[in-house]
């Protein structure tokens, strides 16, 4: 019961990594909050935690929309009593399947801007309003969810790119600023998770052989990103803040090139 007590608002926490990492908050004793806007999904993964014997609210919530995310963080502490756990997992899926980002020159700013919102402007938007809450508590932990493209380009992905490598930075400066008042805020570096939202990535048989050189073990699952995350929330990481952990299977270590000259 590493979390225990702890009352957690993770976004994008209908399917995939971030229902994994409700139902893994839960198991570990925390309250929580899963804001998305697929309704059915999250209330299936509330009354999924509910049955075994956890705490779960589901509120339908429009990361890419301010006044939404305000509303949700707010209802989520009252309802809780609190707030000391913010996960921003969400991320613009759909958009980036949907082709809406792509090589920057033939990248509109309308599209750039919709990934934008989802990436960055909706983790600022739920750090804005949920701070408060953890000041009054003088303790809180922010973990946000980011990706190797933050600190390694990914082809066709300018505005993705873009908003991963921003969170990271805000993360830092979110670690400076609040923590005089006990709140750490930490990232997440993810490689390639194996879920429904990648399954277009791993497909056929070449793709799989091909993602899977790109690492040194093996490929991901979202219960990869929940363990990181868990030890992030928790207070076995009180001396953690400004940090990223990679969690990546070796992608940013391996270098292909290097490999094929020595084989």
């Amino acid at each position: 019961m590493r979390l225990k007590g702890k009352r957690a608002f993770i976004t994008g926490a209908t399917s995939g990594i971030g229902a994994v990492m409700a139902e893994r908050f839960a198991e570990q004793g925390a309250m929580v909050t899963i804001a998305a806007r697929r309704e059915a999904l999250g209330q299936a993964v509330a009354e999924k935690i509910r049955k075994a014997g956890g705490q779960a609210l589901f509120l339908r919530m429009d990361i890419a929309d301010e006044q939404s995310v305000r509303a949700s963080i707010t209802r989520a502490a009252e309802h809780f009593g609190g707030l000391d756990i913010l996960v921003n997992n969400a991320g613009p899926v759909d958009l980036v399947t949907a082709g809406v980002d792509r090589m920057a020159h033939l990248l509109d700013t309308d599209g750039f801007d919709k990934v934008m919102k989802v990436t960055l402007y909706g983790p600022f938007w739920c750090c804005k309003y949920a701070l408060p809450y953890m000041m009054q508590a003088n303790k809180g932990s922010i973990v946000n969810i980011s990706s190797v493209a933050a600190v390694s380009g990914l082809p066709g992905l300018p505005a993705y790119t873009a908003g991963k490598g921003g969170l990271s930075a805000m993360t830092r400066s979110l670690a400076f600023d609040y923590g005089r008042y006990n709140i750490r805020a930490n990232g997440i570096i993810t490689g390639l998770i194996i879920h429904e939202g990648s399954a277009m990535m791993v497909d056929t048989p070449e793709k799989v052989a091909a993602r899977r050189a790109t690492h040194l073990t093996r490929l991901g699952c979202p219960d990869d990103i929940a363990n990181a995350a868990i030890y992030l929330a928790s207070d076995e990481s009180d001396f953690v803040t400004g940090s990223h952990i990679n969690v990546e299977g070796g992608v940013l270590t391996k270098s292909r090139q290097q490999t094929e000259l020595m084989s």
